[in-house]
């Protein structure tokens, strides 16, 4: 079946008149007529929103089988390091901080159960902060995100793990303040994933909805 018709069987199985079709996928009624008799054809990006509005895959649209499906991962997904240097300015801040504590305590004469709670307090936020900075070193990969026609690939404290698109169930990212970065939480059936610290959150979300719902997933 080639796209003419296929385009035909799309519009009749929705119950479409041309114009009713062209209205929402934001075309004239002319250039349905057109791809219906097969003197024009559609671009790249209205064949996304057929694929989109009519829940068919742009692989089923454009006659690409599984096999010719593309395995091969691509990056999407980049660590940033400015979390890191963020981290560790605050390890030496904190640090600084428990240690002037601890010298003007002594020399003040204060009470041993003060030390002990403001020492506790102290070491809670640097343990913290440790945590923070050991997640946003490990992995040691500049790539966190990829992706192929058939899932996505993330680097996390865990591990790698590769995530098919049918298990996704949903994508939240969480940036710090104005920032574009931040952490992107990939939810399955089963688990939560988190990656962090990831650049241009915006980016590789929309990236990895597209393809999925290019592939119809």
């Amino acid at each position: 079946m080639n796209l003419s018709e296929k385009i035909i069987k799309i519009r009749e199985e929705n119950n479409l008149t041309q114009d009713e079709m062209a209205e929402k996928i934001f075309v004239t009624r002319q250039a349905i007529s057109k791809w219906e008799r097969g003197v024009s054809y559609p671009s790249l990006d209205v064949l996304r929103l057929i694929s989109k509005e009519f829940k068919i895959s742009m692989n089923n649209l454009l006659d690409v089988s599984e096999n010719e499906k593309n395995k091969e991962y691509k990056p999407i997904g980049f660590k940033h390091y400015g979390f890191i240097i963020l981290y560790v300015a605050m390890l030496f801040i904190v640090g600084g901080v428990m240690a002037a504590f601890n010298i003007l305590s002594i020399e003040a004469n204060a009470e041993k159960w003060e030390l002990a709670v403001y020492n506790s307090l102290l070491c809670l936020v640097l343990a913290s902060v440790i945590y923070l900075l050991i997640q946003s070193l490990i992995p040691f990969s500049s790539v966190l995100v990829e992706y192929n026609d058939y899932g996505i690939r993330i680097k996390t404290l865990k591990g790698t793990k590769e995530i098919p698109f049918q298990k996704i169930t949903s994508l939240e990212i969480k940036t710090h303040g104005n920032w574009t970065a931040g952490m992107l939480t990939v939810r399955t059936f089963n688990e939560n994933y988190t990656v962090y610290p990831l650049k241009d959150l915006n980016q590789v979300k929309t990236v990895i909805d597209e393809v999925k719902v290019l592939n119809r997933y």
